[in-house]
């Protein structure tokens, strides 16, 4: 049983790390825009205001989620 559980826990620890690269070296155009995120979120003054923010940062938070890797085109 014990042995079981580890080689599971072991498997998902080795394959995290390969899709948190996978992501990193996704080419460019792969990648969501600031653009792109401020077009799905709306036209409410928010919206204008988080675009803002990626644009210099490259990141858009809404809330307590912040998701990072925009580019800032």
């Amino acid at each position: 049983m014990a042995h079981g559980v580890f080689r599971i826990v072991l498997a998902i620890m080795l394959s995290l790390p390969l899709v948190a690269i996978a992501y990193s070296e996704a080419p460019t155009q792969e990648r969501a825009t600031c653009s792109q995120a401020r077009s799905s979120c709306g036209k409410q003054p928010v919206c204008q205001r988080r675009y803002d923010a990626c644009m210099e940062t490259g990141c858009w938070t809404v809330g307590l989620v912040k998701r990072c890797g925009y580019e800032k085109r």
